[in-house]
């Protein structure tokens, strides 16, 4: 049997993590610990300039409480959305908020993605630091495993090493080193550092896809 690149251990670790803090705030934006909701949606209008077409099928990895799902629907983006989570908690909110949408408690570096998708997005996933696992390793996979469940894109940012600051729970990303394996990837890569100062989205485009859209 195959071990996982993301060790369980590790992924138990960040079941934890949300957990503890959706016991105090509840299954709320709180406890995602991801920032201003300004920020979060700079990352959305990044993400969403990596969708093609009329009503393009989407799937976000590590989806939490589908933000980036509301954001779509908030500037008609007309999409059909699925989320994978590895929270419960957050599963079970986003069933019952969007009941229009498909989402599933899975790890995808164990069950895999079903079917494919027009664009796979990852927002805030891979940026804990890992014990057991190697974290570039994690984000390779993530990366070839979405690009191989696409038709039309693949966006994910994550933090970047060029910071003022360093928390020993985070792994920093180079921006040319993510680069790099996304070209080994895919021949049409995107890397946007200018959205934010600490932080950077890589997308992956298919051939015969329009390319970057502002």
């Amino acid at each position: 049997m195959t071990t996982p690149v993301l060790d369980p251990d590790d992924v138990s670790q960040v079941v934890r993590r949300y957990q503890q803090r959706i016991a105090e705030h509840g299954p709320t934006f709180a406890s995602l610990n991801s920032g201003s909701e300004a920020k979060q949606a700079i990352r959305h209008s990044v993400h969403a300039s990596a969708l093609r077409g009329a009503n393009p099928s989407v799937l976000e990895i590590g989806c939490g409480l589908a933000d980036f799902y509301n954001y779509l629907l908030q500037h008609k983006h007309n999409c059909s959305y699925h989320g994978y989570d590895i929270v419960p908690e957050y599963i079970d909110e986003c069933r019952r908020v969007h009941p229009d949408a498909t989402f599933s408690l899975r790890n995808v570096f164990v069950e895999g993605i079903e079917g494919t998708f027009d664009t796979v997005v990852m927002s805030q996933v891979l940026n804990n630091r890992y014990q057991k696992s190697d974290n570039m390793q994690v984000m390779r996979r993530a990366l070839e495993l979405a690009f191989e469940h696409t038709r039309v894109s693949v966006s994910v940012d994550m933090i970047s090493s060029y910071v003022d600051f360093r928390s020993p729970d985070l792994f920093y990303y180079s921006p040319e080193e993510i680069f790099r394996i996304a070209k080994e990837i895919s021949p049409r890569v995107l890397l946007r550092h200018d959205y934010r100062a600490f932080e950077f989205c890589i997308q992956l485009f298919h051939e015969g896809v329009e390319g970057y859209v502002q």
